[in-house]
């Protein structure tokens, strides 16, 4: 049997601990802190499986992944698309390939989300929904695809680019860790709950190395504040479940550009590695940018 089909949290993502911890809230930005500001643009990453347990009937992961993140004034808008080969022992591989996008408003008014999924080929799932907030306050994931689905979201939750921006926040202030929810419509699972551990700094040294002399990548994006970031995945639903969905550790910059990332699931681990980065163009606002920190 296909380990996708197996477990379908099994997915390479970007941006992503236990029931007995509690969550803590997003900080406000105290004054004179400096803003978080996102960079806008596009990337490329490639990946392949580092490691497999015996007994796991894979035999590889091979694939790439598109990513941009831009800046549309008053919201951040998000278009991610990756195509997978899984190879295994005894049965042929397959290709799975998804598209994400998302659109997130700066003041957390507006949250809207498409996800598409195709084996082979073949279309095999379509989400579209949003974040609707009541009067007072009470937020719920809704889907319109499927109809009839849908998760109430805990005070205190994040979205996508707001979870990108808390970390780095966190890591200025010299924080180590802190657990959140976060809901980002890539799946029909609803929300996660992530335990975020920030390591040490990354060195001048070790940007470099990412970087290397490959021309198609911009280093003027690779800010050279940069943390080790170690993220622990459940899913919010499973009271029963102990261990995590999958880990992942990253290098991310004061931008918000992960520049590495190695995410670990249950029997394999996968690399991710910048091929190509480079800025989008700036949009010109009629009014004044929220800032959305």
């Amino acid at each position: 049997m296909r380990i996708s089909r197996i477990s379908g949290k099994y997915r390479v993502v970007l941006l992503a601990l236990t029931a007995v911890m509690g969550l803590t809230a997003p900080q406000p930005a105290a004054a004179g802190d400096a803003p978080v500001d996102l960079a806008v643009h596009r990337a490329l990453y490639s990946f392949k499986m580092l490691t497999a347990e015996t007994g796991a009937g894979i035999n590889g992961v091979k694939g790439n992944m598109y990513f941009e993140q831009d800046d549309a004034c008053d919201a951040w808008t998000t278009d991610r698309r990756f195509t997978t080969e899984y190879q295994y022992v005894d049965i042929p591989p397959y290709i799975d390939s998804r598209h994400y996008v998302a659109f997130e408003s700066k003041d957390r008014r507006q949250f809207s989300f498409s996800s598409e999924r195709e084996e082979d080929g073949e279309m095999t799932e379509q989400l579209r929904g949003s974040v609707e907030i009541a009067g007072d306050g009470a937020a719920r994931a809704v889907y319109s695809r499927p109809d009839d689905l849908g998760y109430d979201l805990p005070k205190g939750y994040l979205l996508p680019a707001l979870y990108t921006i808390e970390t780095i926040r966190r890591a200025r202030a010299g924080d180590h860790f802190f657990s959140t929810v976060l809901f980002d419509g890539t799946d029909a699972d609803g929300p996660m709950e992530i335990g975020t551990f920030i390591g040490k700094r990354v060195s001048a040294g070790e940007i470099k190395k990412i970087s290397g002399a490959d021309k198609n990548i911009d280093v003027t994006l690779l800010a050279p504040d940069a943390w080790h970031i170690r993220m622990a995945v459940f899913p919010l639903q499973d009271d029963e479940e102990s261990t995590p969905s999958y880990e992942m550790d990253a290098i991310m910059h004061d931008n918000g550009v992960v520049s590495y990332a190695r995410v670990f699931y249950k029997t394999f681990s996968v690399e991710q590695r910048l091929t190509a980065l480079e800025k989008l163009p700036a949009k010109k606002c009629s009014q004044a940018r929220a800032d959305g920190n």
